[in-house]
């Protein structure tokens, strides 16, 4: 550790001094003071990041700008802004959300797309409904267990989509390969999380010296994301090539391939499949469940239009959405609410830039403020509420002229979501069935007190409530049959 402290005053210097090689006639974006040397080391949040951001748009404006011993970032405030920058300008290198704009990535988008757009997501609302029933059953058995049955859903909704694989029960290998992939995602992607991102020379140090831990941590994710991508693309390969394997999206995409150039094919669908994370429809149930904790004036609207519009003796299904804007508004809601992705995916300017008259440097990282976006106060009155009707006209309609938080939630410009049409779909028909048969109501302490629950949320890539007490009962002995009926159901 000793020997990389005595490099950085002379690495800091050389960095500061080529970085004010690079300055424009134009001003940068507004920022916070950068101090000499460190720039704005010092205020990067490593706590809290949502909040403290959230608090420089409302100081510095749409774009605001802040450079780390050399490296530029630029935090965008905006949807408007967000959209042009990624769709009109604008590095995993395999995952195409992260991949530079270009031939490949046009490779990866066109499979995606093909495959998940808003024509063909009804093809997947068998395995979308059966897998949301399944989650019922899970929760009436054991509702203390309910990260674990979200987590378990989401994979299997997943894995059964893009790969065509069924998932065990209890400790299945792809659930844990992806959770050790994603948490070295997740702390890697963190601005500053690592010395190495603002001093890149450090990347050539040893593993084995002293210091370098951040190089041994980066050995490891990069097995596990590795594992995350190969372990399941290869088992579909396998099945494919005894016949067995089931129709799903890789297998689609192999069995579409052309005669020439089908390894290149290959590795460009091995890369696009493994972008289908689970961890996100993780986080938007764990913050549908905490906002009716602490609002069953919420849940009383939904039983109600769920009753008169489904009626006893059935679960609601993908047809029924026109007919239910309440639940549609709460959906909305929960994606605004706690954007599952608060910064977005951070992407990279390759040349130098100017837009609106200020100048953005190359080597820029470019990060989407998405939970800023959905809480200005501009687009949503009382933005820190939990209030679905801000997406309801008077008459309880759906207003269609509120901004909608997919434009957001899912991304911007050319870096959208190609999956949206299939999250959106899948958190719909869990929100809607779990409202339908269960009672969400706090927990209780050891005295049987209500336990004090507040919307608080982790801090990270993907954004989780912390832990909160809740309790989860059948709304009556009626809805406990339908939950079991289920599993006599054909998906």
């Amino acid at each position: 550790m000793g020997h990389i402290l005595l490099l950085l005053p002379l690495a800091t210097l050389v960095l500061y001094l080529l970085t004010r090689k690079k300055k424009s006639a134009l001003p940068l974006p507004p920022g916070p003071k950068p101090l000499p040397l460190i720039g704005n080391l010092r205020d990067l949040p490593l706590k809290n990041e949502a909040a403290t951001y959230n608090d420089w748009a409302k100081r510095y404006g749409d774009l605001v700008y802040a450079n780390v011993l050399g490296r530029h970032l630029l935090f965008v405030n905006s949807t408007q802004i967000a959209n042009d920058l990624f769709e009109k300008r604008m590095g995993w290198d395999w995952s195409f959300g992260h991949m530079p704009y270009g031939e490949r990535w046009r490779k990866h988008r066109k499979m995606f797309e093909r495959q998940f757009r808003p024509a063909v997501a009804p093809t997947y609302w068998p395995v979308q409904r059966k897998e949301a029933h399944a989650l019922l059953r899970n929760i009436l058995d054991a509702p203390s267990d309910l990260i674990e049955h979200l987590r378990h859903n989401a994979a299997s909704v997943i894995m059964n989509v893009i790969y065509g694989i069924e998932i065990a029960p209890r400790n299945d290998r792809y659930i844990d390969i992806a959770e050790k992939a994603l948490d070295g995602m997740a702390k890697a992607a963190a601005p500053g999380a690592f010395l190495v991102d603002v001093l890149p020379f450090l990347k050539y140090v040893p593993a084995w010296m002293p210091g370098a831990g951040f190089q041994r941590k980066a050995i490891a994710w990069k097995k596990a994301v590795l594992e995350m991508r190969d372990a399941p693309f290869e088992a579909v390969q396998n099945a494919l090539s005894h016949g067995k394997a089931s129709p799903c999206f890789v297998s689609n995409l192999i069995n579409d391939l052309d005669k020439e150039n089908t390894e290149d094919q290959v590795e460009t669908i091995r890369g696009c499949a493994g972008l289908a994370y689970a961890e996100s429809e993780v986080s938007s149930l764990s913050s549908f469940f905490l906002a009716m904790v602490l609002h069953p004036d919420v849940q009383e609207k939904a039983r109600a239009e769920l009753d008169s519009v489904i009626g006893p003796g059935r679960l609601p299904d993908f047809n029924d959405r026109p007919t239910l804007p309440y639940i549609n508004a709460i959906v909305k809601e929960v994606l605004r609410w706690n954007p599952v992705a608060p910064l977005g995916l951070p992407h990279m300017v390759t040349s130098d830039d100017v837009y609106e008259g200020y100048f953005i440097p190359a080597g820029t990282t470019i990060i989407g403020n998405t939970w800023t976006i959905l809480h200005d106060e501009r687009n949503y009155s009382q933005p820190m509420r939990f209030w679905p009707e801000r997406f309801l006209t008077a008459d309880g309609e759906e207003d269609n002229t509120a901004l909608d938080p997919a434009t957001a939630a899912f991304g911007y410009g050319r870096r959208i979501c190609p999956g949206r049409f299939m999250a959106d779909a899948q958190l719909w028909i869990s929100v809607a069935c779990l409202l339908t048969v269960f009672d969400i109501s706090p927990g209780f302490d050891e005295n049987g007190r209500p336990i004090k629950t507040e919307a608080a949320f982790e801090s990270g890539m993907i954004c989780h409530p912390k832990p909160f007490g809740f309790t989860i009962t059948p709304r009556s002995e009626s809805a406990k049959a339908i939950i079991k009926q289920t599993a006599d159901l054909v998906a």
